[in-house]
């Protein structure tokens, strides 16, 4: 008798397992609202027609720019996939700015890193099209398909010395 309800608990939890890891960290509401949102190709020729509209875009950090009142993140666009992660091995569809309304370290959104960001578009500036984000989620690394550390110090927009441990420290 113990032993049935000892796997019953066991294949709940398998099952609570499953159903996390196949969860977007996107909320619906902003899954529905932007189900109709053209490629970033289409966006960055004409971003002043999605203007405050909603976004989901997501890809990997270049550079991160900390200023006085906001911070900017300039991200190389990738497709997404069925959870909202950007697909590592897409092809780039261009790189677009990520603004953060408050000041945030550098070191928070690491060189190389994919993100998904959710928010509202709000033009250009500094030649890119511009979200104005309301999150942006960082993803964890994943074994064997993303780099353990950055190429190089000397990539223009790296923060740090160009060697990061990774997941292993």
């Amino acid at each position: 008798m113990k032993r049935e309800g000892w796997q019953r608990g066991e294949g709940l939890a398998a099952t609570l397992f499953l159903l996390l890891l196949g969860c977007s960290p996107v909320p619906e509401s902003v899954r529905t609202a932007t189900e109709r949102q053209p490629p970033l190709a289409v966006l960055r020729t004409h971003p002043e027609a999605y203007r405050g509209k909603p976004a989901l875009l997501g890809g990997r950090v270049v550079r991160v720019e900390s200023l006085r009142d906001r911070t900017w993140i300039e991200i190389d666009g990738l497709p997404l996939d069925e959870r909202d992660r950007p697909r590592s091995e897409g092809k780039s569809q261009g790189r677009f700015l990520a603004e953060i309304q408050e000041k945030v370290d550098a070191s928070a959104y690491p060189w190389g890193r994919v993100v998904t960001v959710w928010g509202k578009f709000s033009g250009t500036a500094k030649g890119q099209l511009v979200v104005v984000a309301k999150e942006v989620y960082l993803w964890p690394r994943r074994f064997g398909q993303e780099p353990l550390y950055s190429s190089g110090p000397y990539r223009e927009g790296n923060q740090g010395a160009g060697w990061d441990p990774g997941t292993w420290w």
